[in-house]
């Protein structure tokens, strides 16, 4: 019998920032939100199917208006064991995703206003369409 494969092609309209912070997460967010002049609101963890059928949950803060949305993960999930949001790159203790139709939300500023933020040691662009996991951010 033959097969028929559905292929589906998603378009990723976010940018991707890493973040390496040895700082508790809310105090990450809170800074972010002082620097940025946001309000990053703690969410429901973010739970997601992994390989391998195992599933992983993530902490997260969310600043969202109708034509915005600023999302800020843990790289690290909730359980303790060692599963990371991005694989790839483990060495990221945390995510921030943008979404593009944000207009006030460039990714160079952002860049530019977070390396003023004492806590952040380091702080890098993330090209997503090199990412093996990008679809770890599909909501």
């Amino acid at each position: 019998m033959k097969k028929t494969r559905l292929i589906v092609e998603y378009e990723y309209e976010f940018e991707l920032i890493g973040i390496i912070a040895s700082v508790k997460f809310y105090k990450l967010a809170w800074a972010i939100n002082q620097k940025l002049d946001i309000r990053l609101v703690k969410q429901d963890d973010y739970s997601i199917e992994m390989k391998g059928g195992s599933k992983a949950a993530f902490s997260n803060y969310l600043y969202q208006l109708e034509s915005q949305c600023f999302r800020l993960f843990k790289n690290r999930s909730v359980e303790g064991e060692n599963t990371c949001l991005l694989p790839e790159l483990p060495h990221f203790d945390y995510i921030v995703k943008i979404d593009e139709q944000s207009q006030s939300f460039a990714k160079e500023e952002i860049l530019k206003e977070l390396k003023e933020v004492p806590w952040i040691e380091y702080i890098a662009a993330i090209e997503v369409e090199k990412l093996k996991s990008k679809d770890n951010f599909l909501t």
